[in-house]
């Protein structure tokens, strides 16, 4: 920890440097501020600001500034060293490290797409390995950083994720009278609703898991099964209008950080009254569904009810279970719970196989943290069948969500997937044509003929790189009251309705749910939500949908970089996910961590690269890379900082022997007399024997 925070702690001094704002003018005209961060400032003093006549022009009321802080007889004085906002405009502000380099220190960026280190003028009391937010002065190509707030010394998880929270604004702690409101909740009612304790509805999750906010429960029929859904009664305790639901919308979602979760609702609520703990008689709204042999939903219906799950159950226990290694807790459930979960699961695999449903199987990693965010395990999710069940038995209840409210005349939040735009298709056709492939055209296009294209890429072990292609071939999935249908998942009608704890849109599905079935105990849609409104609400939710991923994805990559750093120096094996100007992009087979193979960094010659930019071709060798090839490749740098990997491309024998023979080689005109030796019809051999036997290497690859 800095000096700066120790003096803070230990008396009631104010940081030498910190970021003002000029809030008016004393009773004598002097220019008063107040710091941006109240931590800065906890007692509340005054701050006069001295003039700086440098900058200019002066400030004014708005303007936020780094200051340097003095205190002379009991007044606070503020020297300001550098405007970073004139009156809501603001200068660019980065996070980073400090380094030195030849004596002098700089920032090093912790953005991904920044190679720059920034000059630094003045360091006060922080120090080198420090992890700082910068305000960039001066001109374009000569930008100098000043600090403007210090976090301390760098460390993966603290300053990770004081970083992402601050880059995408998302605020880990809730309002006082949010909190005040959840701790407040009124009892729910039994009048009106249904009464399924006696059911042994379990919950199955992960093993780290806290908020339990679905339960699922199978029983066989004669004529195929009756499935339960039971989610966690939101609605009831989150009205419209209140404090809860103004700062549910506003957050949109929960995100999910290494160690860390930001929920959308206080834990009061998400880990108490709306977490389905076993034993424990909690709320619900449940989804009642008859599917037949083939998991073809025939009946569903929607009631308020009240539910006592039987177990917490975690998918690997489940899993073992089912293969016949039971714990305590699932030996006596297997017959009577698990088992028919099972087979209601093979039912509804049925229905999606026939549906054609896209199946890209992505690269999902786990990071297991000690209680200080450090990393203790890293590796690919384990993902089994049990993982299926529940997925399957949410998507039929979000189906069934969807096809009640078409009933109603009320607006429906809906959660489309676009089918691919048309033009984006050509992307993938020189790859098509390589594999004697074809898309049919595009009006007749279906989920289920990515599935053969990717069947196909599997075969010829191209597997990882199309799936990803295949992936960015894909519209983003939306909230919208407008319905188009979900392209992926093959499905006319859809909805989000299984996690109203941790996602507002769900929390809107129940609502509707509860005013077009007419449930009793309140929590309805209001009144007036028409289609307009619920168009601005679906862009709102969309924007924290993909903020959140953003965040998530940006820790992952620099836990990644953190995990791998000591592994600088070891080779890989990588598949090609991306070929651009700058190099080639490489994902590791076993994390899903990727880098770039930096263009300058590949064998000295021009590359020209097919019209979707699925494949490079070196100009001179006729050397291929293309989209899903496996490489050999050395990590040269992992940066923990920015979360940035790069490689360098290891080289065959053949390779290496034929660098060293061109190095050996006679200058330029020994070269053009050992060429005039030859005959044209012997150097148009020479060079169909080279593409052979370069083509001959990249199918051994």
């Amino acid at each position: 920890m800095s000096n700066r925070k120790n003096k803070k702690k230990s008396s009631d001094l104010l940081p030498e440097n910190c970021q003002l704002e000029i809030c008016g003018a004393s009773g004598f005209g002097d220019l008063m501020a107040a710091a941006i961060d109240p931590t800065d400032n906890p007692h509340g003093y005054k701050i006069y600001v001295l003039e700086n006549k440098k900058i200019k022009p002066a400030l004014a009321e708005g303007d936020r500034f780094i200051a340097r802080l003095s205190r002379k007889n009991d007044t606070w004085w503020a020297k300001p060293l550098a405007r970073t906002m004139t009156a809501g405009v603001a200068l660019e502000q980065i996070y980073g490290v400090i380094v030195e380099k030849n004596g002098l220190f700089y920032l090093r960026s912790a953005e991904r797409n920044s190679r720059m280190d920034y000059l630094l003028d003045k360091l006060g009391s922080s120090r080198v390995g420090d992890f700082v937010k910068v305000a960039l002065i001066g001109e374009k190509k000569f930008k100098q950083a000043k600090i403007i707030k210090n976090y301390g010394r760098f460390d993966i998880a603290k300053s990770t994720g004081l970083f992402i929270l601050e880059k995408y604004k998302i605020n880990d702690s809730f309002p006082d009278a949010v909190v005040k409101e959840a701790s407040c909740c009124p009892e729910y009612h039994l009048q009106g609703r249904e009464d399924l304790t006696a059911l042994p509805l379990v919950t199955i999750d992960g093993d780290d898991s806290k908020d339990f906010d679905d339960a699922v429960y199978a029983e066989k029929t004669p004529g195929g099964f009756r499935l339960i859904v039971a989610i966690a009664d939101v609605a009831y305790y989150v009205r419209p209008g209140s404090e809860l639901d103004r700062e549910a919308y506003r957050r949109g979602n929960s995100v999910y950080l290494p160690g860390m979760v930001i929920p959308m609702l206080p834990e009061a609520l998400s880990n108490d009254l709306c977490s389905l703990r076993p034993k424990e008689k909690r709320p619900c709204l449940a989804c009642l569904m008859d599917i037949d042999n083939d998991g073809n939903i025939c009946r569903f219906d929607f009631k308020r009810a009240v539910m006592k799950s039987a177990a917490r159950l975690t998918y690997r226990e489940v899993q073992r279970a089912f293969e016949g290694t039971h714990s305590l807790q699932t030996m006596g459930l297997f017959k009577t719970v698990i088992q028919p979960l099972y087979e209601a699961y093979f039912a509804l695999s049925k229905a999606r196989k026939k549906r054609g449903t896209l199946e890209l199987d992505p690269t999902e990693i786990s990071i297991k943290v000690d209680n200080d965010g450090h990393i203790l395990s890293l590796g690919p999710a384990e993902h089994f069948a049990s993982h299926e069940i529940i997925e399957e038995f949410m998507i039929a209840a979000n189906v069934s969500a969807a096809k009640r409210l078409e009933q109603t005349e009320l607006p429906i939040m809906f959660r489309i997937h676009e089918k691919p735009l048309e033009e984006k298709l050509k992307d993938i056709e020189p790859l098509l044509h390589g594999l004697h492939l074809k898309l049919p055209d595009y009006p007749a296009l279906q989920p289920g003929h990515f599935n053969h294209i990717l069947e196909e890429c599997r075969r010829h072990n191209l597997g990882s790189g199309i799936n990803n292609l295949v992936l960015r071939l894909q519209c983003q999935a939306k909230y919208t009251p407008e319905n188009v249908g979900h392209f992926g998942l093959a499905l006319s009608d859809y909805v989000h309705f299984t996690s109203p704890i941790r996602r507002y849109a769900d929390l809107l599905i129940h609502r509707a749910l509860i005013k077009g079935c007419g449930m009793p105990d309140g929590g309805e849609l209001e009144s007036g939500a028409d289609v307009p409104q619920f168009k601005e609400i679906g862009e709102h939710l969309c924007n924290t949908e993909r903020t959140a991923v953003q965040a998530e994805r940006d820790t992952l990559s620099r836990y990644l970089s953190a995990y791998l750093e000591p592994s600088i120096g070891a080779k890989f094996e990588t598949k090609i996910t991306g070929l651009t100007t700058a190099g080639i992009f490489v994902a590791i087979d076993s994390l899903g961590a990727e880098g770039l193979i930096p263009m300058h960094t590949l064998p000295s010659e021009k590359y020209q690269f097919s019209a979707g930019g699925n494949e490079m071709v070196g100009a001179k060798t006729g050397r291929r890379f293309m989209m899903g090839d496996r490489l050999t490749a050395c990590l040269t740098e992992a940066s923990p900082i920015s979360g940035t990997l790069a490689f360098k491309l290891v080289e065959s024998i053949e390779d290496e022997i034929r660098s060293a023979g061109k190095k050996q080689s006679s200058p330029k005109k020994s070269r053009r007399k050992a060429k005039q030796k030859l005959s044209k019809k012997e150097r148009k051999e020479k060079i169909k024997q080279n593409n052979h036997q370069a083509e001959q290497k990249h199918n051994d690859e």
